[in-house]
């Protein structure tokens, strides 16, 4: 039997990622994610901000090519995505309250910074400040009803939604594992829908804008204790 003390570090250890409404919380986080790739998608060569497996195909594609300045774009993409996974981790495992809300607030300035490069003309180096945020936000999924949810890996989800399906048959997992699955990838879809509609309807200082506005209202909720 676990000792009052391992339940109590158990506890601790759960409540470190806990916030009110967690399912919520990672739907939005995904929205975002797919939102920003869709931005990235139009903006930076047809790579993605969030989604490094495609990137890393272009990134061998090119190297078979011998496309250099493909390659050269795609790599530093997945560099920062790499480091801004880092830095989020490293807030994670180092801040002891409200670590997702550090999470945030270093996206927050990080996109902050984007915007305002971009208003000064700076080329494609917003971009990849935000491809970083993109790796921090991946260290704040959460885990509701068993499905591990708020992550920017689209294959990933979809192929736990497959897994869940048949355990979810054999009495394994619940019917609401599945249908959260299945609602991280339909948010996903949604985030990229808008964020297509956003960049090419107003252009890329409101589309950054809207995310930057989304991430502040989610952090403010998040303090508050309402999301």
């Amino acid at each position: 039997m676990a000792t009052q003390a391992e339940t109590g570090a158990g506890a601790a250890e759960k409540s470190r990622y806990a916030c009110r409404h967690p399912l919520l919380f990672a739907i939005v986080m995904t929205a975002v994610a797919g939102y920003v790739d869709a931005v990235g998608f139009s903006q930076a060569d047809k790579l993605y901000l969030s989604f490094m497996s495609g990137n890393s195909t272009r990134l061998g594609s090119a190297l078979a090519q011998g496309d250099f300045s493909v390659l050269l774009l795609a790599g530093l993409v997945v560099l920062c995505f790499v480091g801004g996974a880092a830095h989020g981790t490293l807030i994670m495992e180092t801040v002891s309250r409200h670590r997702m809300v550090w999470v945030l607030v270093a996206e927050i300035l990080l996109f902050a910074t984007a915007l305002a490069l971009v208003l000064t003309g700076w080329g494609r180096l917003p971009l990849f400040l935000i491809a970083a945020t993109m790796g921090m936000q991946n260290t704040a999924h959460q885990v509701v009803d068993g499905a591990d949810v708020g992550k920017s890996f689209v294959t990933g989800t979809l192929f736990s939604f497959g897994q869940s399906l048949v355990r979810a048959l054999l009495g394994r997992a619940s019917a609401r594992e599945c249908a959260d699955y299945a609602l991280s990838w339909v948010a996903f879809i949604c985030g990229v829908a808008l964020g297509a509609v956003v960049v090419g309807g107003f252009g890329l200082v409101e589309a950054i804008a809207a995310v930057l506005a989304v991430l502040t209202l989610t952090a403010a909720g998040l303090r508050a204790g309402w999301l």
